[in-house]
């Protein structure tokens, strides 16, 4: 069973990579962290245990929102370059048109 510092070091791990924006390791760290939960599950807690449990709950929904963020970031920066090869195309037709008539 997980102890109140390993939840804080997943904390801290979570933290990081929000910090950094280190979108790769996101999914390693919430798979330790389901792990640990899991583990968690059904037994009696501490007091230290549930504070810990809280603040890691409450990072977690940082970097929810964090990931969410980046998320519709690169969405919209896809849809800008989409826009642009459509628009580049679109002038291309014309041209490759006017040039075969």
């Amino acid at each position: 069973m997980p102890s109140a510092a390993e939840l804080q070091a997943l904390q801290a791990r979570l933290e990081r990579a929000l910090q950094g924006a280190d979108w790769a390791s996101f999914g390693a760290i919430d798979a330790a962290i389901r792990e640990a939960l899991l583990q968690l599950d059904g037994q009696p807690s501490s007091a230290a245990l549930k504070v810990a449990r809280q603040s890691l709950k409450r990072v977690h929904g940082e970097a929810l929102r964090g990931c969410a963020n980046e998320s519709e970031r690169l969405r919209k920066l896809l849809l800008a370059h989409l826009h642009y090869a459509e628009g580049n195309s679109a002038y291309r037709q014309v041209n490759d048109w006017q040039e075969s008539r």
